[in-house]
C-alpha cells in the first residue's frame, strides 16, 4: 500500500512539474510572440514614415512641375497678350495718321 501511495504521490509531483514547465513554456512563447509583434509594429511604423516622406516629395516634386506649367503657359499668354497689344497699337497708330493726313488733306 505504501509502495502504491508513493507512485500516486510521484504522479502528482510529475504532473505538477509538467504543468509548471508548459506554465513557463507558454510565458516564454507569449513574450517571444509579443517582442516579435512589437518589432513588426515599430518596423511597420518606420516603413510608413519613409512611405509617407516619399510620397510628400514626390507631391511637393509634382507641385512645382504644375506651378512650374502654369507659369511657362501664363507667359506665353503674356506674350500673346502683348504681340496683339503691339499690332493693335500699330493699326490704332495707322489709322490715326490717316485720319490727320487726310483731314488735313481736305
Amino acid at each position: 500500500m505504501d509502495n502504491v501511495l508513493q507512485e500516486i504521490i510521484q504522479s502528482e509531483e510529475e504532473a505538477l512539474r509538467i504543468e509548471e514547465e508548459a506554465k513557463k513554456q507558454s510565458l516564454e512563447i507569449l513574450s517571444e510572440a509579443r517582442k516579435k509583434a512589437e518589432e513588426i509594429l515599430e518596423k511597420s511604423l518606420t516603413e510608413g514614415e519613409v512611405m509617407a516622406e516619399e510620397l510628400l516629395k514626390k507631391a511637393k516634386q509634382e507641385a512645382v512641375q504644375e506651378k512650374n506649367l502654369q507659369e511657362s503657359g501664363k507667359e506665353r499668354v503674356d506674350e500673346q497678350i502683348r504681340q496683339k497689344s503691339r499690332e493693335k497699337l500699330n493699326a490704332a497708330v495707322e489709322f490715326i495718321v490717316g485720319r490727320v493726313v487726310n483731314k488735313s488733306c481736305q
